[in-house]
């Protein structure tokens, strides 16, 4: 009898303790994600700071090393660092990564769980198949879309169909993604499009004083800023680099970025005479993307594929001309001068005429031609530049922005939590 009373006790204790540090009016949410670059690092990182303002608790479970993030949080947000690993290579270390996370969801009394990128979201969604708490998944580009093997693909599409089924919901950061999961058989009512968004330019960001050297007085300084990894191919803008250079001697080519394939590129860059060339340059990138940013005057992304990329956005926001590939949802966030063109005035403009509302130009991917091509209509061409450049900024405030980003995170999380 009596050792029936001390653990009625001890069961009481036990609730009033976790009752005084558990609100359950305030929902508490996990964002977990794999060994971070680019932009999806920048995605959690936003939303962590941004979820708190619209009645969510926070925690991270995110990979070992992951400073970009963890350095820039609030420091009342709990991190829970997981082994996660990139790939499919070592399935001991992604055992050990599903007990760990196992763990983290186990003590954390989450009200939901949100995986970002395939890693995390085939780790998260495995561990907590069938129980709760649910898990929402935000692919950033489905694992099946990519220059890869079909033994991959094969694989990666039956591991998507397989786990959708007990995701509470899928957020897809454009409308081409969702097209692709519906194109494999993912349920069209499980996947939501919410667009990425990004910053506004910092007020008084000033352009990084490297850049600016670099590109001088005259210059028309054109480049890109991205992770130095096979998808954003940015040995496409250097094979397009001597004929962007041979095209306007103000023109300026530069390479922004770590990663890598940095020795590769500059082994490239080499034997293609640019090394010896002083208008390009390869330059590190010093976070945030704002200040090198604001020294371009044309941005270039030659991604292979993307799902929604970040970089354009921030481009976007910073007023710069953007020079992309018409890959994924890229289409969604870049009004395209060329796809436009039937929207002229007077329809047998030549090219090159500025089109209203145009923020940049789309070129098919791995085409260097095409790329040198779009490069060159804007580096003679100031006031086509600027005119982008309005538009951009205003296209931006409108659709891109991070409010309106986690607005509607936070509206899917609450559909979720209250069974819809």
């Amino acid at each position: 009898m009596r050792d029936r009373a001390r653990h009625a006790e001890n069961t009481l204790v036990t609730i009033i303790s976790r009752a005084a540090i558990y609100d359950p009016v305030v929902p508490r949410v996990l964002l977990t994600f794999e060994p971070p670059d680019g932009g999806v690092a920048e995605h959690v990182l936003q939303l962590a700071r941004a979820l708190p303002e619209r009645g969510f608790e926070v925690e991270l479970a995110g990979p070992l090393e992951a400073d970009f993030v963890y350095g820039q949080l609030d420091p009342a947000i709990k991190v829970h660092r997981i082994a996660f690993q990139r790939g499919y290579g070592d399935p001991k270390a992604d055992l050990k990564s599903a007990v760990q996370l196992s763990r983290v969801v186990k003590r954390g009394r989450y009200d939901l769980v949100h995986a970002h990128s395939a890693k995390a979201g085939v780790v998260a969604r495995s561990v907590l198949a069938g129980r709760k708490p649910p898990v929402i998944y935000s692919p950033h580009c489905f694992p099946f879309i990519g220059d890869f093997g079909n033994g991959r693909r094969i694989f990666a599409t039956t591991v998507e169909r397989m786990l959708a089924p007990t995701t509470a919901r899928i957020l897809c950061v454009c409308d081409d993604e969702r097209q692709e999961g519906l194109r494999v058989g993912i349920k069209h009512r499980r996947m939501r499009v919410i667009h990425n968004g990004s910053k506004a330019l910092p007020p008084a960001t000033e352009p990084l004083a490297e850049l600016e050297a670099f590109r001088g007085e005259d210059g028309v300084l054109v480049g890109s800023v991205a992770v130095l990894r096979e998808q954003k191919r940015v040995d496409v803008l250097i094979d397009a680099a001597p004929s962007i250079l041979a095209s306007d001697p103000r023109a300026r080519v530069a390479i922004i970025g770590n990663g890598p394939l940095q020795a590769e590129l500059r082994a490239r860059a080499t034997s293609l005479g640019l090394l010896g060339e002083d208008r390009f340059a390869f330059f590190p990138f010093q976070p945030p993307a704002f200040g090198a940013l604001a020294a371009l005057d044309v941005y270039v992304l030659p991604s292979s594929w993307e799902a929604f990329p970040i970089g354009v956005l921030e481009a976007m926001a910073t007023g710069i001309p953007q020079v992309a590939t018409d890959v994924g949802g890229t289409r969604e966030a870049v009004v395209d001068g060329y796809g436009r063109a039937s929207h002229r005035t007077e329809p047998d403009a030549p090219q090159g005429t500025e089109i209203e509302g145009e923020t940049g130009l789309l070129v098919p991917p791995a085409d260097h031609r095409a790329l040198a091509a779009a490069v060159n209509e804007l580096v003679p061409d100031a006031r086509r530049r600027q005119a982008m450049a309005d538009a951009s900024r205003e296209r931006h405030a409108e659709r891109f922005t991070l409010s309106k980003m986690a607005d509607g995170i936070a509206d899917a999380y609450r559909e979720v939590l209250s069974g819809k």
